[in-house]
């Protein structure tokens, strides 16, 4: 699967293959072989997002294979099943809808899938990884994962939240190819990407961190908002501010929780709702509003702004042309 996002013209490369190692192909990064092992015409398909050290993928393919590869060190891949019909084994364990798959490792991974299986996947370059893993508190689990390409399990929720966003950024970047190009949208992006294989890869149990004084997580989100209000048009992300106050993101989650009552996600994307609104107001189109304040998928802005604010981004706007009600 490509790392080289610059090599990418167009947000979403599709893929339809009626051969195994035709579909393998279309992966240079991943250095890969397939062998179809069931009986039957083959049919297969690639769906892929790629930009800024990230690569967001579904594949899919309607035989069982034996899938063979090695990625290069220090890429970190994983993968959560859509559809698993049948056994499958990943590196020799049996694995299930429950799982994920960690494809990274010094001696590269295998992959006996069943026929029907669907997977929704993303790749992180090593550049990325550098920056990621120290930055939120997760060395030791570097170091773990790039021991062995590997089966683990994970929590539901964490699973559901890879497959939503794979799934959703594959559809909303094929619609609206223009949302890429967008720098306060890619930045929202990354940190969704970020946040969610953080929290697949979690081990609440061997991650523990001493918890802060009340006064020290004060002081933190104080920091925070500093940071957030000093550049309020800068695209602003929890990676960001992690990397700005030198702490894991669970730190930082612990003390937006205690001294705010919501996760810093959720202050982020308030403070970006309340700025498109300002947009709005001030005469800005819907869709130019969101895109400016990192909101990339369409219709959640629409539906968390009508949560907010108790209607529509479009009514505000209406309010605000010529003849409308003020």
């Amino acid at each position: 699967m490509p790392l080289n996002v610059q090599s990418v013209e167009v947000p979403v490369a599709s893929f339809r293959c009626t051969d195994a190692q035709e579909q393998a192909s279309v992966l240079p990064g991943w250095n890969q072989a397939y062998w179809q092992l069931s009986r039957g015409a083959f049919e297969g398909s690639v769906r892929a997002l790629s930009f800024d050290g990230t690569y967001v993928f579904i594949e899919s393919a309607n035989r069982a294979l034996l899938q063979r590869g090695h990625l290069a060190h220090g890429t970190l891949a994983v993968a959560v099943p859509l559809r698993l019909e049948g056994a499958a084994r990943f590196c020799g364990e049996a694995c299930s809808l429950d799982q994920a798959y960690v494809y990274s490792g010094r001696d590269g991974f295998e992959f006996r899938s069943p026929a029907d299986h669907r997977v929704a996947g993303i790749a992180l370059s090593p550049e990325l990884v550098s920056v990621l893993f120290p930055m939120h508190g997760r060395a030791d689990l570097l170091a773990r994962l790039g021991d062995r390409a590997h089966v683990r399990g994970a929590q539901p929720h964490a699973l559901d939240a890879i497959r939503q966003l794979v799934s959703g950024l594959v559809e909303a970047f094929a619609s609206t190819p223009v949302l890429l190009a967008n720098r306060h949208t890619r930045a929202a992006l990354k940190d969704a990407i970020i946040a969610n294989v953080c929290e697949l890869l979690d081990d609440p149990d061997g991650l523990s961190e001493r918890p802060l004084q009340l006064r020290a997580r004060w002081s933190l989100v104080a920091r925070a908002r500093e940071l957030i209000d000093a550049a309020p048009r800068e695209p602003m992300n929890v990676a960001r501010l992690c990397s700005a106050l030198e702490v894991s993101r669970r730190t930082l989650q612990y003390c937006f929780q205690d001294v705010l009552g919501l996760s810093p996600i959720a202050y982020l994307r308030a403070l970006r709702l309340n700025g498109a609104r300002r947009a709005l107001l001030g005469g800005a189109a819907v869709t130019d509003a969101a895109l400016d304040w990192g909101f990339w998928h369409l219709g959640q802005f629409a539906a968390d702004y009508r949560k907010m604010f108790g209607e529509l981004p479009s009514s505000t706007a209406q309010r605000m042309r010529p003849g409308g009600s003020r």
